[in-house]
């Protein structure tokens, strides 16, 4: 059998490189940020959060700097934990403070326990061994949806506590404007340091991909031609990990067909199983709801527009709701299925920094005619209608 892999795992999501091209500058803010944690030296709980677009190498970010900085603070003779948690699998607060528990590997029993008196718990267990911890909550917006007190009983650490803190934060989030939900005072104790990766530039992405490459692949196994057409392909997007699924995908078709190295025809068959184009049975499987925002962006998109806010969106979508009788959706449910809409490869949300104004969600249509897009769910709403 023809091989195109050596490590093929290596252009996995979850995989962990050594070091995050073009993210040094945000690698060494967040030590910086974490510096007294590190040195054992904090008397304050560290919040950061950090934002960004999908494939802009948060989780990586985060993950890639919690080893570090466990290794660091090791040499330091600092006892400090590096606690992640990914709020789409761990979906309540119970479930998150078992998570850590878990990881931790103490032994706290769980059973019997409120939330609040099972952090407690958590809080006493660091103190006793004389650890820190720094916690990191990955997509940590579903929790916000959820109006799940986790983030308020992190936003208190410390309060009624004789010793100084043992738990930092990093909250990992594609949409920041999601805080705005929050109450007050926990969004004023979580808001401090906020990091936001920016999305790749083809160049970029040509350069990740190949760092990617002589890790994955066996040498001479990728065309020239080939890495700069996933490099293209994918900068529309600015999306590292889209352009390693194409190369990933491009790997394997090039396998299955006992080719010994990846052509440019296995990258275009890989992008069109990834993201084929819109057809209209894609849009019968969706929701009454997500058929309603695609039909307010579709008309929001009329003309030169090129992206619509992720609020004026949403006013266009309540707007929809009142011509089809639909009771609209609070906030937070329409981001959900904004994301599904965006994972489903349908819509493009783009997280962008505006100075003084903070940051903003813009979302496109990469992948049909806003034209053709309304005249399909127009007509397939008053089929259901009817």
């Amino acid at each position: 059998m023809v091989r195109i892999f050596k490590a093929e795992e290596k252009l996995s999501p979850d995989y962990i490189p050594s070091r995050l091209l073009y993210r040094d500058n945000e690698f060494k803010l967040l030590k910086t940020f974490f510096s007294g944690v590190i040195s054992g030296s904090s008397t304050i709980s560290t919040r950061v959060i950090v934002t960004g677009s999908v494939g802009t190498g948060k989780s990586a970010l985060v993950k890639l700097f919690g080893a570090t900085a466990e290794e660091e603070a090791r040499r330091n003779g600092v006892n400090l934990r590096f606690l992640y948690v990914n709020c789409r699998i761990s979906k309540s607060t119970f479930s998150i403070l078992s998570r850590l528990i878990e990881q931790l590997k103490a032994r706290i029993g769980t059973r019997g326990f409120a939330n609040e008196e099972l952090f407690h718990r958590i809080l006493n267990y660091l103190e006793l061994k004389n650890m820190y911890a720094i916690i990191a909550l990955d997509e940590v917006d579903l929790l916000i949806s959820r109006s799940e007190n986790i983030l308020y009983l992190l936003s208190r650490i410390g309060e009624e506590r004789e010793n100084p803190p043992k738990i930092s934060i990093i909250l990992i989030t594609r949409n920041p404007e999601i805080f705005e939900l929050l109450d007050e005072s926990t969004r004023s104790s979580l808001l401090g340091n906020v990091i936001h990766l920016s999305e790749y530039d083809s160049s970029q992405l040509y350069d990740i991909l190949k760092f990617r490459a002589e890790e994955a692949l066996i040498p001479g196994a990728l065309m020239e031609e080939s890495l700069r057409l996933i490099a293209d392909l994918a900068g529309e997007r600015g999306d590292a990990r889209y352009a390693l699924d194409i190369l990933w995908r491009a790997g394997k078709y090039a396998e299955a067909e006992s080719f010994r190295m990846i052509t440019p025809e296995h990258v275009r068959k890989a992008a069109a199983s990834i993201y084929p184009a819109v057809r209209r049975e894609h849009l019968e499987f969706l929701n009454q709801h997500e058929r309603l925002i695609l039909l307010a962006l579709a008309r929001g998109l009329q003309g030169r527009q090129a992206y619509v806010t992720a609020a004026d969106l949403y006013q266009n979508y309540q707007l929809a709701c009142e011509e089809y009788y639909t009771e609209p959706r609070a906030y937070t449910s329409f981001w959900e299925h904004l994301q599904r809409l965006d994972d489903l490869g349908i819509i493009r949300i783009n997280v962008r920094s505006e100075g003084t104004k903070g940051r903003r969600s813009y979302i496109s249509l990469p992948g049909i005619p806003a034209t053709i897009l309304q005249t399909e769910i127009e007509s397939i709403l008053r089929r259901k209608q009817a």
